[in-house]
C-alpha cells in the first residue's frame, strides 16, 4: 500500500518552506522559496497556492491535507489570524484556513510557526521522548512553543509563548511589540544584526559577533554575554513556570552551536529554581529549517487522526 503524506508549510518573512510530510513527521521532498509578504497581502497566497500544486503530485490523491505554520497569533479553533504581526505586514485579522481551502480546494489547519517547530521537535527530534518540552526558536525575532502532555499548549486565544515580548530589556532598542523594555531586541538574530552594524562588523550580525568574540573582540564579548544572560533569563521564566523536560534551541542564531548554548545554560544556572533544572535537557534543535514542516504536517495528522474531523 502507498504511504499517505500531508503537505506541510512553513511560511516565514523571508522564505516558505514546504514538502510533504508522513504520519512519524518525516520530511520529504523539502523545498524553499521566496514567501513575497512585503509585497503585497495576496502575494504570500500565491506562493503558498503554487508550492502545494508543486507537491501535490508527491503527496497524491490520497494525500492527508495541508498543514500551515504562520507567524503571529492564531486562532486554534478557527485557524485565523488574530491582529497583526510584524512579519506579515499585509495582513489582519486574516481567516487564512478559511481562505487557504477555498483557494486551494483542500482541507487545511493553521497554526502559529514556533508552535509547530515546537511541535515537530517534540515528536521526531531533539525533545522525543520528553513529556513536556519548550523550542525557542531565534531568527530575526524569538519565538517559542510549548508543549504539554504531548500537545501544543495555545493558551486562551493562541498567544501561549511569547517569550520574547518580556520587559527585561534595558530599552536601548526599540521592539515594534511596543512592550515598554521588551527584551527581543536584545537576544534575537535582529538584534545582533543591528549590534553587529553599529560596530562596524560585515556579515550575518549573528556569525560575525561570534566570530569577532573568537578573535578577542571585547565589545563583541560584552554584546554576546548580554545576549547570552537576557535569553538564559527570559528561558528561566518559562522553566521556573512551566517544569518542562527539555528546551530545545532552533532558529538561524542555534546554527552557531555550543558557543551559545553554553551561554544560555551559565544564565539558566543564574535564574531557573535549581529543582527544574534539575535532570532538564538544553539541548540544540535537531530538524533546522525543516522543523515547523514536519510540525506542519503533523498538525494535519492530528486532525485526521481526531474521529470529529473524519
Amino acid at each position: 500500500m502507498r504511504e499517505r503524506y500531508a503537505i506541510g508549510l512553513d511560511l516565514g518573512g523571508t522564505h516558505l518552506r514546504a514538502g510533504i510530510v508522513t504520519a512519524e513527521g518525516a520530511v520529504h521532498g523539502f523545498i524553499k522559496r521566496p514567501s513575497r509578504v512585503t509585497e503585497s497581502a495576496d502575494a504570500p497566497l500565491e506562493v503558498i497556492e503554487r508550492a502545494v500544486r508543486d507537491l501535490l503530485p508527491l503527496a497524491g490523491d490520497d494525500h492527508a491535507g495541508v498543514g500551515l505554520g504562520c507567524p503571529g497569533v492564531i486562532d486554534p479553533e478557527t485557524g485565523a489570524q488574530i491582529g497583526r504581526t510584524a512579519n506579515l505586514p499585509h495582513w489582519e485579522d486574516l481567516p487564512l484556513r478559511d481562505v487557504l481551502a477555498s483557494r486551494l480546494g483542500v482541507p487545511v489547519s493553521v497554526d502559529n510557526d514556533a508552535n509547530l517547530a515546537a511541535l515537530g521537535e517534540h515528536r521526531c527530534g531533539a525533545a522525543r521522548g520528553s513529556g513536556s518540552s519548550i523550542t525557542i526558536t531565534i531568527g530575526t525575532g524569538v519565538g517559542c512553543g510549548i508543549i504539554a502532555a504531548g500537545k501544543i499548549f495555545h493558551g486562551a486565544r493562541g498567544g501561549a509563548g511569547e517569550i520574547g515580548h518580556i520587559p527585561l530589556g534595558d530599552g536601548r532598542l526599540e521592539c515594534r511589540c511596543e512592550v515598554e523594555g521588551c527584551v527581543e531586541p536584545e537576544m534575537s538574530g535582529g538584534g545582533l544584526d543591528r549590534r553587529a552594524a553599529e560596530m562596524g562588523l560585515e556579515g550575518p550580525g549573528s556569525v560575525a559577533m561570534f566570530a569577532a568574540a573568537e578573535r578577542g573582540d571585547r565589545r563583541a564579548v560584552e554584546v554576546l554575554d548580554r545576549f547570552g544572560d537576557r535569553l538564559g533569563a527570559a528561558i528561566a521564566i518559562a522553566v521556573n513556570l512551566l517544569n518542562p523536560d527539555a528546551v530545545v534551541i532552533g532558529g538561524g542564531v542555534a546554527e552557531i552551536g555550543e558557543p551559545l548554548i553554553s551561554r544560555v545554560r551559565e544564565s539558566l544556572g543564574r535564574y531557573a529554581l535549581e529543582s527544574h533544572r534539575r535532570d532538564l535537557r538544553v539541548v540544540r534543535a535537531a530538524l533546522g529549517e525543516r522543523a515547523a514542516v514536519a510540525g506542519a504536517g503533523l498538525l494535519r495528522w492530528s486532525v485526521v487522526a481526531d474521529p470529529r474531523y473524519r
